[in-house]
């Protein structure tokens, strides 16, 4: 179940990250916020078979609505085995919406990554600002081939 924690502040939605609303979902804590026209979704806690679907569920749903999509597992203590298959279904959400994306993972999440996608399609990022970098990367690369 997903459930704001801070109850007070009025859910703006899924698809709208103009207020400031914490959902805490079954151990994991998700955030979006905007910077520099790219959607940053915060996540906090662990990812595990409870909350992973909602997860993707949640970070989906900003696939569209900026240019860029910045997923912030920074402070993610566990990702389960089935988070490499998600990743890569928006991985492939981001490629068919044309949007450009990051992750940003913590060392428990690196690790996982340097096992599940050993080719390192997923693109990652140290940090949020590297992010943006990987991002504005992608950007220039559509360009050129265009």
């Amino acid at each position: 179940m997903i459930t704001p924690v801070f109850p007070n502040v009025a859910t703006p939605g899924f698809t709208s990250h103009s207020g400031n609303c914490t959902f805490d979902c079954n151990g994991a804590q998700m955030h979006a916020h905007c910077r520099e026209q790219v959607t940053v979704v915060k996540v906090t806690g662990d990812i595990d078979a409870t909350n992973i679907d909602r997860l993707y569920d949640y970070t989906r749903r900003f696939v569209r609505e900026t240019p860029g999509l910045i997923l912030d597992l920074s402070e993610v203590d566990f990702l389960c085995a089935r988070g490499i298959s998600v990743l890569n279904m928006l991985d492939n959400n981001c490629r068919t919406a044309g949007t450009h994306w990051a992750i940003v993972g913590s060392p428990f999440v690196r690790r996982l990554l340097h096992i599940g996608d050993p080719s390192d399609a997923l693109p990652t990022a140290s940090s949020e600002r590297q992010g943006l970098n990987v991002i504005d990367a992608q950007r220039q690369a559509s360009l050129a081939a265009s």
